[in-house]
This record gives structure tokens, sequence and C-alpha cells, in this order.
């Protein structure tokens, strides 16, 4: 990779003054010593991840198996970015999911699996406009509206449940968008509005 530095540009809005950058999704480098013993992560603990390969007909057999009758289930949501799939549970309900928990092995209540992978996509403009620490930059996104492919798995089997097709068809700029220099360009793409991922789950989530 050489010495190229990864940026995150923000768009630049004339007159309105937008706070969005927060945490940026950024992973801390490290975490800091202060001379207590750490707990051993356990071996059988799960975690978001371990149920991606779902999506492509891996199963977790340390997950609930799925029972149509039972009063609860609890989901998680891959969908496509770039060349693989990223966790976007967040998406979902929050009573639909549940949160990685390092004291309690909390994702083996996850019965079912929701992904989204892209098929096709169409481009349909230019973004750029793009600023780094306030100052302009030659960076742009090329942005596309995309289908997707909607399936509903049952985490422990991979058994497929449901399957459907979706249209993302937002063309509002991103805000935020990674780069590798002052002048590259790359490709971004319209995502599922949160509805079209709860009204495909609810059936088999909310019966």
């Amino acid at each position: 990779m050489g010495n190229t530095r990864q940026r995150v540009c923000a768009l630049a809005i004339t007159a309105v003054a937008i706070t969005i950058l927060g945490s940026c999704g950024e992973d801390p480098g490290g975490t800091v010593d202060d001379g207590t013993e750490s707990t051993a992560t356990p071996a059988s603990l799960l975690f978001p991840d371990d149920f991606q390969g779902v999506c492509s007909g891996a199963t977790v057999s340390a997950a609930t198996a799925y029972d149509p009758a039972a009063g609860s289930h609890k989901a998680l949501y891959f969908a496509t970015y770039r060349d693989d799939f990223l966790d976007q549970s967040s998406s979902l309900p929050a009573d639909w999911t549940v949160l990685f928990s390092p004291d309690t092995n909390a994702l083996a209540a996850v019965d079912l699996v929701l992904c989204a992978r892209r098929t096709a996509a169409t481009p349909v403009k230019i973004c750029d406009g793009y600023e780094d620490d306030g100052n302009a930059t030659q960076n742009q996104v090329r942005w596309h509206t995309a289908t997707y492919e909607l399936s509903v798995r049952e985490a422990q089997s991979g058994n497929v449940l449901a399957t459907s097709t979706a249209d993302a068809t937002g063309t509002n700029c991103p805000m935020l968008m990674s780069f590798d220099g002052d002048s590259d360009s790359v490709d971004g793409y319209a995502s599922l509005p949160d509805t079209v991922i709860a009204d495909f789950l609810r059936p088999f989530i909310a019966p």
C-alpha cells in the first residue's frame, strides 16, 4: 500500500454547519493496558461476522434453531459492501436483533439472517465538492442506483426461507466518503430503505 493514507472527505455544504463525523466508524487502534488482568474471550463466543457466511450458504451450528412457532426471534442483517457483506443490523428495529456482548454469548439467540446481495447497478450521476479538513479536493463519487436480491435464512441450518428483489433508487450524494488521495474517484451505491428491509423480514420475525 506504500504511504497511501486513506482519508474520509466530507461534502461541502454552503452556509450549513454539519457535525456528523462522530466516530466515523473507525475502530480504535488498540487498547491501553491498565495493569489489571483481563479475562480471555471464551472460544465459543459468537461475533456478528460469524453469521456473514450464512448469506453464501454457510451454517452456524451454535445459533438458535429457527422455530416458526416460537414467541421470539432475533436476526442479523448483512448487505453488499464493495466485494463482501457488511453487518447492517442497526437498520433493523431494535427488538428484532441483538447486540454483541463480551460477557454473555448474546448472539447465540440469533435464529435468522437477512441478506441483501447487490446484483445490478446503474450509474446516475457524479458527486463532487468534497473537502478534507476544510480543503477542497478533486475527489468524485460515481453514484449508482442498485438492485438487490433479498433472502431470509435460518442461521443454524442455512436454509433459505424466502427470496425477493428490491430496487434502491436514492440519488442523493453521500455526505462522507473514504478516498485514498485528493484526486481519487470511487463508486458509490444506493442502499435499500429500512422500511423495505423490515417489510420483507416481518412475516418471519414478527408473524
